[in-house]
């Protein structure tokens, strides 16, 4: 299902290009191989604006990586928790964006396999470089919150800065450490004085902003002026499943969201409250949550 004009997914689907890339650098370097198209999902977790600059934190999340078949680091659909342990401790986990105005500079990962080490990346050159780090820990934070939230293992828990898990006691490496040493890194290499790629990365509000713009009425997100007064009417959408046109746009809208870049699928449903004055209904929640997840287009 066709969403979003060529040159508007150009502009702002940048999220999934810039991690694509970030992945097959990465995998190259800790695993010795990269997946034609390598897919490895994650979710940004937080914005840091300093001097001129962003930083933009992901986490490489377990859930729809480690069971899912699309997914690089693929494990199985049911993972064993010894399973989930072992990916959960060697698999790259943080990983940080430097941009300046909207153009990304550089990145940087938190490797784990086969040692602890970062990995830089400055994205005009496509330049490569490890570093060592002193970071002590057995798991990130990121990644316990996963374990403990997720409920992988219904005896986990996280104590004093330790994971319980699988019978064993994990350290946590803390999200500030983690990200202290990324911005001194950032200092002591001066990657944060390397000229701009022409890669766009926009931050979480950018996006928010522009979809809120793009849905008014005439514009490039706006599906549902052309259907007032047929909002109810039924469409069929794949052989022997109907729904009405509304649905259909919110579902459109959902998918937008999701190309876009947008980070979660409450965040989509924030944006829409914006949009709408503060109002969502269940029913368009439902409808927005299928397109973010794009539950029509699968087999």
């Amino acid at each position: 299902m066709e969403i979003l004009p060529q040159t508007i997914r150009n502009s702002y689907k940048m999220k999934n290009i810039v991690i694509v890339l970030l992945i097959a650098f990465a995998f190259g370097q800790s695993f010795g191989q990269i997946d034609k198209d390598p897919v490895f999902n994650s979710v940004s977790t937080g914005e840091k604006q300093f001097d001129n600059f962003l930083l933009i934190s992901n986490y490489y999340t377990l859930e729809n990586n480690i069971e899912n078949r699309g997914s690089s680091v693929f494990i199985s659909e049911n993972p064993s928790l010894e399973e989930i342990e072992d990916a959960a401790i060697n698999l790259p986990s943080d990983f940080f964006i430097l941009t300046k105005e909207s153009k990304v500079i550089c990145m940087v990962i938190l490797n784990n396999s086969p040692k602890r080490e970062f990995l830089s990346i400055v994205m005009r050159n496509n330049l490569h470089s490890n570093f060592p780090t002193s970071l002590i820990g057995d798991i990130t934070e990121n990644r316990a919150n996963e374990i403990v939230r997720k409920g992988f293992d219904p005896n986990g828990i996280i104590e004093n800065g330790i994971l319980r898990f699988n019978g064993k006691e994990l350290t946590i490496i803390s999200n500030q450490e983690i990200e202290e040493a990324v911005l001194a890194l950032i200092k002591s290499e001066k990657l944060d004085k390397k000229r701009p790629s022409n890669i766009i990365m926009p931050s979480q509000r950018e996006i928010a902003d522009y979809i809120i713009a793009e849905s008014q009425e005439g514009r490039e997100l706006d599906f549902f002026t052309e259907i007032k007064g047929k909002e109810y009417d039924g469409v069929q959408i794949k052989p022997g499943v109907f729904t009405t046109k509304q649905s259909v746009a919110l579902y459109k809208w959902g998918r937008a969201c999701f190309d876009l870049g947008v980070n979660t699928i409450d965040d989509a449903y924030a944006i829409f409250m914006k949009f709408k004055d503060g109002h969502i209904s269940d029913r368009s929640k439902e409808y927005i949550r299928m397109g973010f997840y794009k539950e029509w287009e699968k087999e």
